[in-house]
């Protein structure tokens, strides 16, 4: 009889659809805090997600840098609408710039992707 306590896969695992974490970051610029004090301009953490990040194959580099938009990664999500190319990623240790408008795939309101570049803005400029 089949018993699926006892089966060995993992559905949180690392053979998910999206096996890595990412944080979408939102620029914010400095001004008054509302309270009397001052906050200073700076990129803050919006949304953390998993993700599947891939780098993209050479041909596509090339085809790329042809447009003057350098693409080095897809990122792909789970569906979301509130995610816009102003904000960057942060995966790992790596800030990506998002390159375009988020694409929902196959239309069915499930995975989202964007293409982003590497070396995004620097935490002390937008």
């Amino acid at each position: 009889m089949f018993d699926p306590y006892e089966m060995d896969f993992d559905p949180y695992g690392s053979h998910s659809e999206f096996p890595h974490t990412i944080t979408f970051q939102k620029f914010q610029e400095g001004g008054s805090d509302g309270a009397g004090g001052y906050t200073e301009p700076g990129w803050n953490d919006f949304a953390t997600t998993e993700a599947l990040v891939t780098p993209i194959s050479s041909r596509e580099i090339a085809q790329a840098e042809q447009t003057r938009n350098p693409i080095d990664f897809e990122v792909y999500y789970p569906y979301r609408t509130d995610i816009t190319p102003s904000m960057r990623v942060k995966y790992d240790d790596v800030f990506l710039s998002i390159k375009t408008e988020p694409m929902d795939q196959g239309g069915q309101h499930e995975v989202m992707m964007i293409e982003c570049g590497r070396g995004a803005t620097s935490d002390d400029q937008k």
